[in-house]
């Protein structure tokens, strides 16, 4: 049990850090802050369950899922803005760019910004459903 709770915190940390290294646009900015508020209550509420019995820490990471699962549709639809961002940088031409040396990407800002920003939403929604799982395994 302490194994998973530890590694549920490392999970929230290390998600907590590809937040913080996005960059949205302004119109994505408050949906983006929303989803850290929320890691960043969960997080909060992983550190406590060392304080808790069986069946407090069952319910805790019960109400942890129900509350990740909201995060994860904001990560989901900030992930679908950013992808049609991505493509529209890119012309609707993403395999082609993405065939570009990394040299070449990168001389392409906007592109490059619009790839690693939805390649880290797809990060933080992969670590929400491991961390759902480590849930899951505490519930049991």
């Amino acid at each position: 049990m302490e194994d998973a709770k530890k590694r549920l915190e490392i999970l929230i940390d290390n998600t907590l850090q590809v937040l913080d290294h996005m960059v949205v646009d302004s119109e994505y900015n408050e949906m983006l802050q929303s989803i850290k508020s929320g890691l960043s209550e969960q997080k909060r509420k992983a550190a406590a369950f060392s304080n808790n019995t069986n069946e407090e820490l069952k319910n805790e990471a019960l109400a942890m899922t129900k509350t990740l699962s909201e995060i994860n549709n904001k990560v989901q639809e900030l992930e679908t803005n950013l992808m049609e961002d991505y493509k529209k940088s890119t012309g609707n031409r993403i395999e082609a760019y993405e065939n570009l040396s990394i040299d070449e990407q990168r001389e392409q800002a906007e592109s490059y910004h619009d790839k690693i920003d939805y390649l880290s939403a797809v990060k933080v929604r992969e670590n929400i459903n491991d961390m759902n799982e480590i849930l899951s395994k505490i519930m049991s």
